[in-house]
């Protein structure tokens, strides 16, 4: 069950990376918002396009396990992305700004907080509220299953050695494919153009199929 559904998405996922390919092209070529933390928001972005784009070819080689342990820093770095635009992070950029040489020992120092902590932060921030929810669920339906394929635990030993089902599968690439719509908004923003939204709204339209159902 679920091989011919998964069978068509996946060369449909292919199709809206593509398409984000060429959006994040052309929003690198666009004067991009000149303070800090707006460039290390964006390079969060694009860190995270990056790590969806190799989830994805992973899964399509039949590397699951490596595909799926990708999932957890796509999602990570369009969080810190957030965190760096819309969370009092004056602080932070305090000590980056006053570090100097980095170092390897130095580096831990100027690190970000934890994922959970930067959740916290955004939830009383001006961030929009619809996409912290999105994420907040995401991260708690998935955030276990992130564990164990990351730090490569019992449930990627096991469903590495019996197989995947390819409902989890479908379920999980149209889940990070939100993540990566999301992404893609982030990025536009970033840009500082409005217009550079109205691709992502023709995105949604086109690539409904690659996206989970939102019910309201």
């Amino acid at each position: 069950m679920y091989e011919k559904e998964l069978d068509a998405l996946l060369p449909r996922c292919f199709e809206m990376y593509d398409f984000m390919a060429k959006h994040v092209d052309q929003l690198q070529h666009l004067d991009a918002i000149p303070e800090l933390k707006w460039r290390m928001a964006f390079q969060s972005g694009i860190l995270s396009f990056e790590h969806g784009l190799s989830s994805l070819k992973l899964i399509a080689d039949g590397f699951t396990s490596s595909g799926f342990a990708l999932m957890r820093p796509q999602y990570e770095s369009l969080i810190r992305g957030f965190w760096l635009i819309y969370a009092n992070t004056d602080a932070w950029f305090g000590k980056l700004s006053t570090a100097g040489k980095v170092g390897p020992d130095e580096i831990k120092k100027l690190e970000t907080p934890l994922i959970a902590d930067m959740l916290k932060a955004l939830s009383s921030s001006d961030a929009p509220a619809h996409i912290l929810s999105q994420l907040n669920d995401f991260r708690g339906i998935n955030n276990s299953a992130f564990n164990s394929f990351t730090h490569s635990g019992l449930a990627a030993l096991v469903s590495n050695s019996v197989g995947y089902e390819s409902k989890l599968i479908y379920d999980a690439l149209r889940n990070c494919n939100a993540v990566a719509a999301i992404n893609m908004q982030m990025l536009s923003i970033l840009t500082g153009y409005e217009e550079a939204m109205e691709p992502i709204r023709k995105m949604h339209h086109h690539f409904v199929d690659c996206l989970p159902i939102v019910h309201s």
